[in-house]
């Protein structure tokens, strides 16, 4: 039996990058859609918290199936409207029990940030409902903590320098880190 290699975060941003660049015109437009209709429907207070989670998930979708060597339009975007419910009762467990956590202590907060990272790709890849994705997530993470926080700290650091000129950048940053996370998932899924 071969033992499973869990990738740093070189390889993942290098394999992120790569799918990346098989649809670079239609993963940043898709990134560009997802700002332009969370922007105009954050407008409305509340409404741009039921429309991230699915459009995300849409865009974990498009690199899902890219990866797989499945055709992709934008229409795949909104794929994430098929698991509305599990997606929108999963981002507000999330964010209660991670304000909890950085509310008593901090650390325990950012853990769950970490832990809770695959929660989304397991929803729409394995079509698990909320709890059993965000304790799925739990599991993977926990097991391999250390090896995708410090890959978390750096797709941070590239969404933070991404959104330096003024946002620009993540046109691009955006679908690279979500594809690195992706690679880095399906390496421990």
């Amino acid at each position: 039996m071969t033992e499973r290699v869990i990738p740093d975060a070189g390889v993942c941003l290098r394999d992120g990058w790569t799918l990346y660049k098989q649809e670079p015109w239609l993963l940043s437009g898709a990134t560009i859609l997802l700002g332009v209709i969370c922007g105009v429907v954050g407008l409305i207070p509340f409404a741009g918290a039921l429309v991230y989670p699915p459009l995300l998930a849409g865009l974990y979708s498009m690199i899902i199936r890219l990866e797989r060597g499945e055709t992709i339009t934008i229409s795949n975007l909104f794929d994430g409207f098929q698991f509305f419910i599990p997606l929108i009762i999963a981002s507000i467990l999330m964010s209660i029990f991670i304000s909890i956590g950085l509310f008593l202590l901090v650390l325990p907060g950012l853990y769950l940030v970490i832990v809770y990272g695959f929660t989304n790709l397991m929803i729409i890849d394995k079509k698990m409902d909320f709890w059993p994705a965000m304790e799925a997530s739990r599991k993977l993470i926990h097991a391999n903590f250390w090896r995708y926080a410090v890959l978390a700290f750096v797709l941070m650091l590239i969404c933070i320098a991404g959104s330096i000129p003024m946002g620009l950048g993540l046109i691009v940053t955006v679908p690279l880190c979500l594809a690195a996370q992706y690679r880095f998932y399906r390496a421990v899924s």
